[in-house]
């Protein structure tokens, strides 16, 4: 019966009565019949009747019968089975994983591809794969420039791909961006959120919700996307035109996500917006704090009320039962746990920020993003791929490099970053290996430093001790591996003394 009814559809189809006599596309009510013309959809009478000045007049009949139809898509040639009302045939034909769409770096590189939704994502993959950001956990780093007029990206996820379009408008200051879905049936409400980094300490925040796969092929549009002012990106990039931005896409929540968020709302300092954990203090008007922002201030954010050191003893009794998440956790970290399990995790946590090991550079980023950054803007530098060592010279008889760095590297081993650094002055050679970011407490790391008779290779001098965290130089060259000039002297080659230094698990 349902077969018979979809072949008299078609034949009505065939029969072109339902179609505009001017675009030549499925009407679409309401339905115009014009006099000597014939019916024409909505959107052309609009366009026209002023010009044209046609004598109409609804055609309600054709109307109630368009609306008893299930009308077929018009990518059927291409393998579209699926049949619409015509209230919902538009939308499926917007979003048809059928229909023919065009690469969306055409503006940009002028590629020609055109193809299905199918076969959209290979095509980026193979013809514009330094467009394309790979990440496991929802969460994409990507650096940008102020500079930047147009950008696009693929985010691809495991379990979904998305687009992310950014445009630059230099006449109204700002910077426009928008995400959206690659898939064609993808209709969920998830949102994302975006954290703008520079130089500074400050950050911008923004979210919104992820858009679906019909803009990806439409005209940029400001009105539908995310701005941010440039004045404030370039305050918080400080020295440089270069902003971090951290995607982070958020899929649709449980039921019990959303009630634990209730809970943890009551616990939000309001100063740093992270959760409070005990000690937490409060203002003479009861209005609560947590400890790392309260050394900070003299009154309360809230009421001005001065801050002494009453303590909200109820608020940190309730901490108990509370399974806070973790600091980082718009920076991707899963981890939650109760406040005594997250104090010590979150001194650890390969999510928290880590400023480029290199001081001349102001990049940053989590525990992942800064291996990265280092692999591929500081490869001179950097040593990795199963490496824990490196070896190096320097001639000993030259007077003006004392009281100079003469060689930094960094080290990626055993997933951490090390930073090792050498320094000569007046009496000493200084050799002092730091890991960066995570508090050495948990494992205990040791550099070896030996110095090497390269007439001899085998008369080495090896001095080890353990890796320092990160602390400022004039503390680090106090606590380092320390050869005085007058021995090295007798291991010098012509005036050069070369040494190896390598990082090793105790």
């Amino acid at each position: 019966m349902v077969e018979s009814f979809f072949n008299f559809t078609d034949e009505l189809l065939e029969s072109n009565c339902f179609y505009c006599t001017i675009c030549k596309d499925i009407l679409k009510p309401p339905i115009m019949l014009i006099e000597n013309i014939g019916n024409i959809c909505a959107n052309c009478f609009d366009e026209k009747q002023e010009v044209m000045n046609w004598n109409s007049m609804k055609n309600v009949a054709l109307e109630n019968i368009l609306k008893l139809l299930k009308l077929p898509c018009k990518y059927k040639i291409k393998g579209c089975t699926e049949r619409f009302s015509y209230e919902d045939l538009v939308y499926h034909q917007n979003n048809c994983k059928f229909r023919t769409k065009i690469c969306s770096m055409f503006k940009f590189s002028g590629c020609e591809w055109e193809g299905n939704t199918i076969d959209f994502v290979d095509h980026f993959k193979e013809s514009h794969g330094d467009h394309v950001i790979n990440f496991e956990n929802n969460l994409f780093f990507l650096e940008t420039s102020l500079n930047d007029a147009n950008l696009v990206k693929l985010l691809v996820t495991k379990q979904n791909v998305f687009m992310l379009r950014m445009q630059t408008n230099l006449e109204k200051k700002k910077l426009f961006y928008m995400i959206c879905s690659i898939n064609d049936d993808y209709n969920s409400f998830c949102e994302f959120s975006v954290k703008h980094k520079g130089g500074s300490e400050n950050y911008i925040k923004t979210k919104s919700k992820i858009l679906s796969s019909y803009y990806n092929y439409k005209d940029f549009d400001e009105n539908i996307a995310v701005e941010i002012d440039l004045d404030a990106l370039k305050h918080i990039s400080h020295i440089s035109e270069t902003i971090t931005n951290i995607f982070k896409i958020k899929l649709d929540e449980s039921p019990a996500d959303c009630i634990d968020d209730k809970i943890l709302h009551f616990f939000e300092c309001p100063v740093c917006k992270n959760f409070m954990k005990p000690p937490i203090y409060q203002c003479n008007s009861g209005h609560s704090i947590c400890n790392l922002c309260r050394p900070r201030l003299e009154k309360c954010p809230t009421c001005r009320s001065m801050f002494g050191n009453t303590r909200n003893y109820s608020l940190e009794g309730l901490t108990a039962g509370v399974q806070y998440p973790c600091i980082y956790h718009d920076s991707g970290c899963n981890e939650i746990g109760s406040s005594n399990y997250m104090v010590k995790h979150e001194s650890e946590c390969l999510f928290k920020p880590y400023n480029c090991p290199f001081p001349s550079c102001t990049s940053t980023g989590n525990h992942e993003a800064v291996i990265h950054h280092l692999i591929n803007f500081h490869f001179d530098s950097c040593i990795y791929s199963g490496n824990s060592g490196y070896t190096d010279s320097f001639r000993l008889d030259q007077n003006n490099c004392y009281n100079k760095i003469f060689d930094r590297k960094c080290i990626i081993a055993y997933n951490h970053i090390f930073r090792l650094t050498c320094k000569r002055v007046a009496e000493h050679c200084l050799m002092a290996a730091e890991i960066v970011g995570t508090k050495n407490d948990s494992k205990t790391f040791i550099y070896e430093v030996s110095i090497i008779d390269m007439r001899r290779p085998e008369k080495k001098l090896i001095r080890t001790d353990y890796c320092l965290n990160e602390m400022a130089e004039d503390e680090l060259f106090k606590k380092c591996i320390m050869f005085p000039n007058s021995v090295l002297s007798a291991y010098s080659n012509h005036g050069m003394i070369t040494f190896n230094i390598t990082i090793r698990e105790k």
